[in-house]
């Protein structure tokens, strides 16, 4: 497996945010990053699509962007389901010892879900990892209605 040497750069970033602000500031200041990134990224999104609308242009776009094999998202009654395969920031414990779910690169991810979801269906959410599973590469989380 290949790393994306941009996504070693954004690791070591995510690091030393944790290092100089401690874990609570870095993951708030990662996790705006991310909320700040949605429309940047996608800036021509439409909006007050369906949960179901949402969750498959979003799990597209995030499948695409390089980091991710695989985004899949599914609407659970008031939340989202998500399950991402492949999190090239897994595989980069020698930069970020901390586990899975709780590096600071790990909120910036959940930012960016979280503002995207809010952009295309108006509704906010707050986003979690329920179980992260190294032998499949998966990382399951949860979107939780705000």
């Amino acid at each position: 497996m290949s790393i994306d040497p941009r996504n070693v750069i954004l690791a070591r970033i995510s690091t030393g945010l944790t290092e100089m602000l401690g874990r609570m500031g870095a993951h708030a200041t990662m996790r705006d990053m991310g909320t700040h990134s949605s429309e940047e990224l996608w800036p021509q999104w439409p909006d007050n699509l369906t949960a179901e609308d949402a969750c498959d242009l979003l799990g597209d776009a995030l499948s695409n962007i390089g980091t991710f094999d695989q985004v899949d998202m599914k609407p659970e009654g008031d939340a989202v389901a998500i399950r991402i395969k492949g999190c090239e920031f897994n595989h980069l414990g020698q930069l970020e010892a901390s586990p899975v779910g709780q590096r600071s690169i790990c909120f910036f991810g959940f930012g960016l879900i979280e503002k995207s979801l809010e952009r295309l269906t108006g509704n906010q959410y707050r986003v979690e990892l329920i179980h992260h599973d190294a032998e499949t590469d998966t990382c399951k989380e949860i979107a939780r209605f705000r």
